[in-house]
């Protein structure tokens, strides 16, 4: 049973990358549909496409797109505090130097059996993770670029 191990320790990584990954917005309204239902119209359509309007509210906006990475409050234009939420995408491997992204695993037929590889390229971590804030003026969504 040697030559399942690799396997066993592969499927165990992958596991704990998925489990790290962000819920969707389904998942969310799921969680608290009650409260989701007593919103406008365009505020639940904006939540089901995974975006936050203008308007919307810090719940609404979480139900919508998770939780930030990053919460920042910043002076805003005309001398008002604003509370900045930074979203940061990318690649869900590239917090873990990106060793995992070109692993793969294949399996073969007759006396092929099962192979596992790797390898780790030598052009760096690729691109950083794009960035998007949503930024709330007085509790309510003033601006926003995020969209999941």
């Amino acid at each position: 049973m040697k030559p399942l191990a690799p396997i066993r320790i592969l499927l165990a990584g992958w596991l704990a990358v998925l489990a790290a990954c962000s819920t969707s917005p389904m998942s969310r309204i799921d969680s608290d549909r009650a409260r989701y239902e007593t919103w406008p119209l365009e505020v639940q359509q904006a939540i089901l496409n995974g975006e936050a309007i203008k308007g919307m509210t810090p719940e609404q906006v979480e139900m919508s797109l998770g939780k930030p990475s990053q919460i920042v409050s910043r002076s805003g234009k005309g001398g008002g505090d604003d509370e900045v939420w930074v979203y940061k995408k990318g690649n869900a491997l590239s917090g873990i130097g990106g060793a995992l992204r070109n692993t793969g695993i294949s399996v073969g037929g007759g006396s092929g059996g099962v192979g596992v590889g790797t390898s780790v390229g030598g052009g760096g971590g690729g691109p950083g993770p794009e960035e998007s804030e949503v930024v709330f003026r007085d509790g309510k969504v003033s601006r926003s670029d995020a969209k999941r």
